[in-house]
């Protein structure tokens, strides 16, 4: 009667569910507590994956505690930023009532600014509850990959205590043991599919988020330092930037009272124009590798030598 009361428990203790979702099938460890370490290395292996998706959880719930808390502040700033445009509305309607242009642009300006500030605030929003979402789903992912590992690690037992020829209860069947393990398997991958899809999503609301960040930080670089509405440029007209050196135009001549630099020799065949007068001291200077031709002479009256004919 006791050996089939131990027999019932044992059975109901390998088939009952474990809490929080572990597994339904297991093998008590003292049944292979006299095999030999060498041989539950599978076991052991399983064993550092539990460890491994236990600490992948640990550092999710981590990350939700700062996701909730970024939620939290940037809540916080949309509601702040909705509250700036009912206010910049409020001015605009009353600038309307005075008439006054320049009262009108400055409030329809900062209405301007308030709905942009607003939109930057909304889609921040949007990625920091997007986020939270995926690291919510990278917890699931965590928790299914702990319960595909516990049941790989029920699973090396089975098989180890098949190969080692035990019985750990009568009903014992080790292809349920496998069955349980490509069902977690399933389930993990799964949660990990899905946690890559809130990745994605948060990924692109991310990059809408700066977009407009940007836009918003671009629009309020271009106000004047006054802070007043206007076209961009800062008041006093504009001003080029320091050490701006302006590039002279092609074809352009000097002025009247130019004076050649040191050194200046003009190109062969130039004739100085009527009236001309060199700078005094000014000597020319011969060109390098210049030869008379033969027979030249400064003499004017000298006679060309015999044979020698003009240029047509």
């Amino acid at each position: 009667m006791r050996t089939w009361i131990n027999a019932v428990l044992l059975t109901s203790a390998l088939l009952s569910p474990a809490c929080g979702g572990g597994p339904k099938y297991r093998v008590d460890d003292a049944v292979l507590a006299d095999v030999p370490p060498d041989q539950k290395q599978g076991m052991l292996a399983a064993q550092s994956e539990m460890n491994l998706a236990k600490e992948e959880e640990n550092k999710a719930n981590s990350d939700l505690a700062v996701a909730d808390r970024d939620v939290a502040v940037t809540d916080d700033e949309y509601g702040k930023a909705k509250l700036d445009v009912s206010t910049a509305k409020a001015e605009r309607d009353l600038a309307e009532t005075t008439r006054d242009m320049k009262r009108m642009a400055d409030a329809k300006a900062k209405l301007e600014d308030a709905l942009m500030a607003r939109d930057v605030a909304a889609a921040k929003y949007d990625w920091r509850k997007q986020r939270r979402r995926f690291i919510k789903a990278t917890i699931e992912a965590a928790e299914q990959h702990y319960y595909f590992a516990a049941s790989h690690y029920e699973q090396e037992k089975a098989r180890l205590a098949q190969a080692r020829g035990k019985q750990p209860d009568p009903n014992f069947n080790v292809a349920l043991f496998d069955q349980q393990a490509a069902d977690r398997q399933s389930k993990w991958d799964s949660a990990k599919a899905y946690a890559e899809r809130m990745q994605q999503e948060a990924t692109q609301l991310e990059t809408q988020y700066h977009q407009l960040d940007q836009k918003l930080i671009f629009k309020r670089g271009t106000m004047p330092p006054s802070g007043q509405p206007g076209s961009g440029y800062p008041p006093g007209g504009y001003q080029p930037q320091p050490g701006y050196q302006p590039q002279p135009q092609p074809g352009y001549q000097p002025q009247g009272g130019y004076q050649p630099q040191p050194g200046y020799q003009p190109q062969p065949g130039y004739q100085p124009q009527p009236g001309y007068q060199p700078q005094p001291g000014y000597q020319p200077q011969p060109q390098p590798g210049y030869q008379p031709q033969p027979g030249y002479t400064s003499d004017p009256n000298a006679q060309p030598p015999p044979g020698y004919q003009p240029p047509q």
